[in-house]
């Protein structure tokens, strides 16, 4: 499944689990159709959000290395599905701070890495490898989710405030964090 668009978030899948599911008990085609909750306004600002991030985290590329990448992905098809271009929003962003502070050394703040315990898009041994490699750094897991993203996206309060408080007051926690998570989807 793309990254983007209406499907490509992982906590949107239930709906199409669910439909499948329905389907394939009765028939039923009704809850294989998008609804309007898939062009929310919360779905634009998550969207935006992941946007000015992954601006922030490095330099854009260049107009010609735009170009570049567009043409080299139409050649075997002449409208693909252009998923992870996001690079070229990036393009015209100015607001980069001048000077960063490396992950993991000595001057950096201790970092709160949040997973959710069955990302399929981030693993969580990927996440548990990474604190390991960021001093001070803890890790606030979502277990039995599936979620990519599950900060203020999964309603979970024990994710929520815990981030909350990190992000509002710097508070890190003394250890790393397990919140109890929604439930993993039902299996056929």
């Amino acid at each position: 499944m793309p990254s983007t668009g209406p499907w490509g978030r992982t906590e949107r899948w239930t709906g199409p689990a669910d439909g499948l599911r329905g389907h394939l008990a009765d028939g039923d085609t009704d809850g294989l159709r998008p609804t309007a909750a898939f062009d929310s306004a919360d779905s634009r600002n998550y969207e935006a959000a992941n946007r000015i991030v992954k601006c922030a985290d490095g330099p854009g590329p260049s107009a010609g290395e735009i170009l570049a990448d567009l043409r080299r992905t139409r050649r075997p098809d002449p409208q693909p599905v252009l998923t992870g271009m996001e690079a070229a929003a990036c393009a015209h962003w100015h607001d980069r701070p001048a000077d960063r502070t490396r992950p993991g050394s000595q001057d950096a703040p201790p970092m709160l890495l949040v997973a959710s315990a069955n990302d399929p898009v981030t693993p969580l041994e990927g996440t548990r490898a990474l604190r390991e490699l960021l001093p001070g750094s803890h890790l606030v897991t979502l277990e039995d989710d599936y979620s990519h993203g599950v900060f203020a996206g999964r309603g979970n309060t024990c994710v929520d405030g815990t981030v909350a408080a990190y992000l509002v007051d710097g508070t890190v926690p003394a250890a790393d964090v397990r919140c109890a998570g929604p439930g993993l989807p039902a299996t056929f």
